[in-house]
């Protein structure tokens, strides 16, 4: 059952966020003990789209799918037919190439392999959103590093890895893998989608880019977007991983009807809270599993906590999910636990789950914040749920 007063605040946050102009159409949900507590919505569905977001609006939710194409490689592990600690060319021959016959799945799940590089032009990016393309793109990949020695944050081609593990592990697509194994038991069908499908267009947010809110403000705000970004070198890890110059367009209906598991997925908050909810909660959420209650510490294990060699930071990852924890002193939008784990996403959407208080959040957005873990508007509603239910020690 919803709580009321706390929905009620969280409700206030979002038109408090909007009034000054921090977001612009929010979704947000939350589970505790396996029950919804927080359902809410506000805003509008994009920068010229002025119709209210509902609660079955699909945002564009870029890395926080990640979380959710790890959790259905989960589901197969749970079922036997994927092991952790095996190379992944067990499963999928093709990839142990190139230097990666011995890399393990958790390995390669935990942005450990060394083939977060992508084309860094449009014309070499363009036929990645072909599914076939982007798998053969990962068999042929050669580690930047030697795989298991450093961890750098497979931004996009962690998609392909991912998703090539459980089809050829499977037989199953990763789309069709989502529909049986989670949305269709969840009651979620029509909430979760890694690449749309057709008849969905009206139900989607658009997103408010940081490229056209840069355009839009002050010359002086813009000079320190470009200094910021000049401290790095052009040959950083960052840009290889993500490309200035990609060409993808995330509001362009060819890159959302493309297969991208880790950039691409369309949710619901009230889907990505529930499947969440189960893993806060044994595994189970409205009496249907998803994994056993065992299986929720092995998918959370802490892999790496070493610096990324992308994002700069010695951020915690376990199989296919950052953790909550300090970095720095501070926790971040998952929160003080390092037991908590799911995924932000580039722009201000995260969803997770905190097995040890039972709580589990999610929360999507379409004004894009300079963000990379979910600072800012969506760090306030994570620390305003926490801070109500008494869960922030």
């Amino acid at each position: 059952m919803v709580n009321e007063a706390l929905n009620e605040k969280v409700h206030a946050l979002l038109l408090e966020q909007i009034a000054r102009g921090t977001q612009l159409g929010t979704q947000v949900c939350a589970y505790l003990a396996g029950e919804k507590i927080v359902d809410t919505w506000a805003g509008q569905m994009g920068p010229r789209d002025p119709r209210p977001v509902g609660p079955d609006t699909l945002f564009s939710s870029f890395s926080t799918t990640k979380g959710v194409a790890a959790t259905a490689l989960h589901i197969l592990a749970d079922r036997g037919v994927i092991e952790y600690e095996q190379p992944v060319a067990r499963y999928w021959e093709a990839f142990g190439q190139q230097g990666k016959e011995r890399v393990t799945v958790a390995q390669a799940m935990s942005h450990q392999a060394g083939l977060h590089a992508m084309p860094m032009t449009p014309e070499g990016a363009a036929p990645l959103l072909e599914w076939e393309n982007g798998l053969r793109y990962i068999e042929e990949g050669v580690p930047a590093w030697t795989p298991g020695t450093a961890t750098g944050y497979h931004a996009i081609t962690y998609g392909w890895i991912a998703g090539g593990i459980i089809q050829h592990a499977d037989g199953r697509h990763i789309q069709q893998v989502l529909a049986d194994e989670i949305a269709r038991p969840l009651g979620l069908e029509g909430e979760m989608y890694i690449g749309i499908p057709e008849g969905v267009e009206e139900r989607l947010a658009t997103l408010l880019t940081a490229e056209e809110q840069a355009a839009a403000g002050s010359q002086g705000q813009q000079q320190q977007g470009r200094a910021a970004m000049f401290q790095l070198p052009p040959d950083h890890d960052f840009f290889k991983a993500m490309p200035p110059r990609l060409g993808w367009n995330f509001n362009d209906m060819r890159v959302r009807r493309a297969c991208l598991p880790a950039a691409n997925g369309h949710f619901t908050a009230r889907a990505l809270a529930k499947m969440y909810g189960a893993l806060a909660n044994g595994g189970v959420v409205d009496g249907v599993r998803l994994v056993s209650k065992e299986r929720i510490g092995l998918m959370s294990a802490i892999q790496t906590e070493e610096p990324d060699r992308v994002i700069m930071m010695p951020l915690p990852k376990s199989i296919g999910f950052f953790n909550g924890g300090k970095v720095a002193g501070q926790h971040g939008a998952t929160g003080p636990r390092k037991t908590a784990f799911g995924h932000p996403g580039a722009g201000g959407s995260i969803a997770f789950a905190d097995p040890e208080v039972g709580l589990a959040v999610a929360v999507t957005i379409n004004k894009m914040q300079s963000t990379l873990q979910a600072e800012g508007p969506t760090f306030e509603i994570c620390e305003l749920i926490r801070q109500e239910l008494g869960l922030n020690g």
